[in-house]
C-alpha cells in the first residue's frame, strides 16, 4: 500500500491543530482523506469508523494497519490505535480497574510519540484522560480493596507513577502529594479490615506501616501522626479487654501517647487531637484509661 502524502502547507497547518490540541480524531482522518483522495489508509478508515461509533469495525481495521509494514512506522497509526481503544475503554471498560483497553491506549499513544520526527500529533489530551483513570482507580482501589486483592491498589498507582512521570503531565510535587493521599487512605482501609477481625495484627500493623511511609514524606502531617497513635491505642484497648490487662501498663499505649504528643504540637486546635492527647498525657486520667476505641481523622 502507498503511502498517503500530504502537501507541506496542508500538513504544517494539521501539524498547527493538533499541537494546539484543535483537530480531533476525524478531522485529521478527513483532512488526510482530502489530501490522499483516492488513496485511504486503513489507519484513517478506523478513523472514520471510531467517529462513527463502530468500535469494533475500528478496532479490527487499526489492527489491521498495524501489521502493514508502512502503516506500522507511521506515528498517525499508532495514534489512531490508541484513540480507538481509549474510547473503547471509556464506552465499555470504563469500570474494569484491568482495562487491557487502557493497557494498550497508553502504549499505542506512547509509541506514537516515539515515531514521530517532529511533534505533528499530540497526545497530551487522551493521555491526560487516561493518567486520570489511573489515579483516580489507585485511589478507589485502596479506599475498598480485601485482603485478597491488596496489591491492587499499589499496582495501578505504579501505572499512574510511570506514565505521570514519563510523560511529565503531572509535577514531582502533584505526583508525590497522590502517592501521600494514596497511602493514606490505604491505612485507613487496613484500619478498617483489623476492625472488622480486631484478632487480626496483620491488618493494624499494615495501617501503621502505610501512614507511617506517608509520614516519611510528609513529616508534619498531623493525620498521619495522629492515626498512628490511634492504631497503638486501639490495639492495645483490644488486647486489654481479651486478657484483661490495664492499659496503664500497656507498651502500646506509651506509643500512641508519643504519636499524640507529636500531633498537638503540629495541630494544636484540632478537637480529635486534644482529646486523645488529654486522655493519655493528663496525671489525672492516666490511672483511668478508656477502654474505648479511638477513631481515626479522615483525609482532608
Amino acid at each position: 500500500m502507498t503511502p498517503y502524502n500530504l502537501s507541506p502547507k496542508t500538513f504544517l497547518a494539521m501539524r498547527q491543530l493538533l499541537l494546539r490540541g484543535l483537530l480531533s480524531l476525524t478531522v485529521a482522518a478527513t483532512a488526510i482523506d482530502s489530501a490522499a483522495q483516492s488513496n485511504q489508509s486503513l489507519a484513517t478508515q478506523a478513523a472514520q469508523l471510531c467517529q462513527a461509533q463502530s468500535l469494533d469495525e475500528a478496532i479490527v481495521m487499526s489492527q489491521a494497519a498495524l501489521k502493514d509494514p508502512k502503516e506500522s512506522l507511521m506515528a498517525y497509526t499508532w495514534y489512531v490505535y490508541g484513540f480507538v481503544c481509549k474510547e473503547i475503554y471509556k464506552t465499555r471498560e470504563s469500570n474494569l480497574r484491568s482495562s487491557t483497553m487502557r493497557k494498550e491506549a497508553i502504549s499505542a499513544f506512547l509509541e506514537a510519540e516515539n515515531k514521530q520526527a517532529t511533534s505533528e500529533i499530540s497526545t497530551v489530551a487522551p493521555l491526560r484522560y487516561l493518567i486520570t483513570t489511573l489515579h483516580n482507580d489507585a485511589l478507589m482501589c485502596a479506599n475498598d480493596f480485601q485482603i485478597i486483592n491488596e496489591m491492587e491498589p499499589d499496582s495501578l498507582f505504579e501505572q499512574y507513577r510511570v506514565l505521570a512521570e514519563r510523560t511529565a503531565l503531572h509535577t514531582k510535587e502533584q505526583i508525590k502529594d497522590s502517592e501521600i493521599q494514596f497511602l493514606k487512605t490505604k491505612g485507613q482501609r487496613y484500619f478498617e479490615l483489623w476492625n472488622n477481625d480486631p484478632a487480626f495484627d496483620y491488618c493494624v500493623d499494615m495501617a501503621i506501616k502505610s501512614y507511617s511511609t506517608a509520614l516519611e514524606k510528609a513529616p508534619i502531617d498531623c493525620i498521619s501522626v495522629y492515626n498512628i497513635g490511634v492504631a497503638y491505642y486501639d490495639q492495645a484497648v483490644f488486647q486489654a479487654q481479651m486478657e484483661g490487662l490495664n492499659l496503664t501498663e500497656m507498651t502500646r499505649v506509651d506509643i500512641a501517647r508519643s504519636y499524640f504528643s507529636k500531633a498537638i504540637e503540629l495541630c494544636p486546635e484540632d478537637a480529635m487531637i486534644q482529646a486523645a492527647f488529654k486522655l493519655t498525657n493528663t496525671p489525672a486520667h492516666t490511672e483511668q484509661l478508656t477502654q474505648k476505641k479511638l477513631s481515626l481523622k479522615r483525609n482532608r
